[in-house]
């Protein structure tokens, strides 16, 4: 996932920073009237949008929060489905899920029953669930976001997410992973 996302971000950030010449020039999906000032990109035309911002601040960060949400499935999907396979292969009954809690702490706590360890207290289960899981769901649901941290910035557009703060996500499910 780290190698996709790293993918994503350069062809995110060479289309940005040719988007402006592209506006200009036309090309790529952009055209451009040589008589007016008409510059449309698949038919949304720069009199209907700001063009030059959806497509260099508001795209980037809509992409920025897809790969917070695809890296949030992949943990639960993975998580899922190895505490499902362990339970099976340890022949431990599965959990009952309490109340309110969310599906990740209910895998992390699962596991922990299997193997017999403590997972919950670890810096990379702290940072997603306190954090991470949080701004998805601030993202998904339009909760209100009550924690902060420096990876993102919160505007009355919305929450405005870094690359920074997606590396961390990474480097937290690749460091929980390591210890399970």
């Amino acid at each position: 996932m780290m190698a996709f996302i790293e993918q994503q971000n350069y062809q995110r950030d060479d289309y940005t920073s040719k988007f402006s010449g592209m506006l200009v020039k036309g090309g790529g999906g952009i055209y451009s009237n040589e008589y007016t000032n008409h510059i449309s990109v698949s038919n949304i035309s720069n009199d209907e949008y700001d063009l030059e911002s959806t497509f260099k601040k508001d795209l980037p960060n809509y992409i920025k929060k897809s790969q917070v949400l695809m890296l949030w499935a992949m943990l639960e999907d993975t998580l899922g489905y190895i505490v499902r396979e362990l339970s099976s292969q340890e022949q431990v009954s599965p959990r009952i899920k309490g109340r309110h809690e969310s599906i990740f702490i209910h895998y992390i706590k699962w596991l922990e029953e299997i193997d017999e360890r403590e997972l919950i207290t670890e810096s990379s289960v702290q940072f997603l669930d306190g954090n991470v899981r949080k701004v998805r769901n601030s993202i998904v649901h339009g909760n209100p976001l009550d924690v902060v941290h420096d990876g993102y910035e919160i505007t009355d557009t919305g929450i405005v997410i870094s690359d920074k703060y997606v590396w961390e996500i990474c480097i937290a499910i690749d460091s929980l992973a390591w210890q399970i």
